[in-house]
């Protein structure tokens, strides 16, 4: 008996005008995929809410964004959240990104007394997150919970924090929304002709990408 170990079968391949139609089209879906990277992760989702909530790491001109935010839209009170600082503590006169973030704001024409910090735990890993469950805390101690929170973030980073903190306030029911301001460091609309756009999009889509699909919180 003879076995046969392959037969003879035609197939369609591509020519070489083929091939350069593929590429192009590649190329083309990729730039575009790209062009709209930046715009995806700078998501803007604001909720009609009386409490704005500031990440405390933001630069000095994302904050006066935030005082113009609060002061246009009638807000009751701004909490600012964060993490303890790592180093050179003993020549800081703040504690942490939060206390950072409320003595800017203060000094920028915000209300002491409309304006909370809510510095979280020393945290290494899943560090958003745990600001957003300092806060749901914090809210449920002061019996404080609001209805729903706008929360202020900036460029690439908003989309992984709007999606931490819903998922830390869940539990809550507390609706959120997202603010997100420029990234003045780069171009979102061609984030991969400088450094570092090139490093800051691609990592925030990666990192999204992993809570959205991989994250679960701590026990």
């Amino acid at each position: 008996m003879h076995f046969r170990l392959r037969k003879k079968k035609e197939a369609w391949i591509l020519t070489i005008w083929g091939w350069i139609i593929l590429i192009v089209v590649l190329v083309m879906f990729i730039i575009g995929l790209s062009r709209g990277l930046g715009d995806y992760l700078r998501v803007n989702k604001p909720v009609e809410a009386k409490v704005l909530v500031v990440e405390g790491f933001l630069p000095d001109y994302a904050l006066l964004l935030v005082c113009k935010e609060f002061e246009e839209n009638q807000y009751d009170y701004i909490v600012t959240t964060g993490l303890p600082f790592t180093n050179g503590m003993e020549f800081c006169r703040y504690d942490s990104y939060a206390d950072l973030a409320r003595a800017t704001l203060i000094s920028m024409g915000i209300d002491s007394n409309r304006v909370f910090s809510i510095p979280s735990p020393e945290a290494f890993i899943d560090r958003t997150y745990q600001n957003a469950v300092a806060l749901g805390k914090w809210f449920e101690q002061q019996d404080k919970l609001p209805v729903a929170i706008n929360l202020f973030s900036i460029g690439a980073h908003a989309r992984r924090s709007w999606f931490l903190y819903r998922k830390a306030l869940e539990p809550y029911k507390i609706k959120v929304g997202i603010i997100a301001a420029p990234d003045l460091t780069f171009d979102q609309h061609r984030w991969w002709k400088t450094s570092k756009g090139f490093r800051t999009v691609p990592v925030e889509a990666l990192g999204y990408f992993f809570v959205r699909f991989f994250f679960h919180p701590p026990d």
